[in-house]
Formats: C-alpha cells, structure tokens, sequence
C-alpha cells in the first residue's frame, strides 16, 4: 500500500477506537448478545457441503435418463394404419385376396410342380 492508503486506514482506526469508547452500558450489552448469537448459530450443524453438488448431479442424471428414454421411444403412430385399412377397403381387389396373400406369394417363389417331386 502507499502512504496516503496508510494514513487513512490509521486515522479511520483512531476514529472508530474512539467511538467504540463512547458507547454507552445499554447498546454494548446489546452488541454483545448479538455476538454471542452470532457465534452460537455458527455452532448449529449445517447441511453436509457435498449435499448441493450431489443434488445437482442426481438432477442432471434424471434430465438425461428421461431425454434418452423419450428419445428411443418410437412414436406410436396407428395412422399410418388406419391410412393401410382405408386403402384395402377402396381397393377393387376382392378382400379374400388380401387373405390368402401368403399362397400367392408362394405361388410366385415357384411352387414345387409334382414332376419335380419325382
């Protein structure tokens, strides 16, 4: 610190030394309760230090665990369905041939002819 710096630091000493003398029975009893609460409440148990750090991690693992979780769940979408059923319906197509789709299919693969078997 510089000089003028020291100077006023020692006159603002002298200063409130002075005033502290000054103070009446009364308002020191006072100041003193204040002081002795003051130090008792820094005497109370206080919440673990760990505790805020542990809280915001568990927070930020279960904002993640549900954003992950949504995110794989496909959507379900039964319109794409409904949009299936409308067009068998509307289709010209007799509906046992929707029915009997799999034997069409297999026809088509080439099914076995009997001079095959033999």
């Amino acid at each position: 610190m510089n000089e003028r710096q020291d100077d006023f630091l020692r006159q603002t000493k002298a200063t409130l030394d002075e005033a502290e003398q000054r103070i009446d029975g009364a308002t020191q009893t006072r100041l003193n309760a204040a002081r002795r609460e003051a130090l008792a409440a820094g005497k109370r148990p206080r919440r673990p230090v760990w505790l805020l750090p542990a809280s915001g991690l568990a927070a930020a693992a279960t904002v993640a665990v549900l954003t992950v979780s949504l995110w794989q769940v496909p959507p379900m979408d039964d319109s794409f369905a409904a949009l299936e059923d409308i067009a068998l319906l509307s289709d010209e197509a007799d509906p046992e041939f929707y029915a009997d789709l799999e034997f069409y299919a297999w026809i088509a693969e080439g099914a076995p002819l009997e001079d095959d078997n033999g």
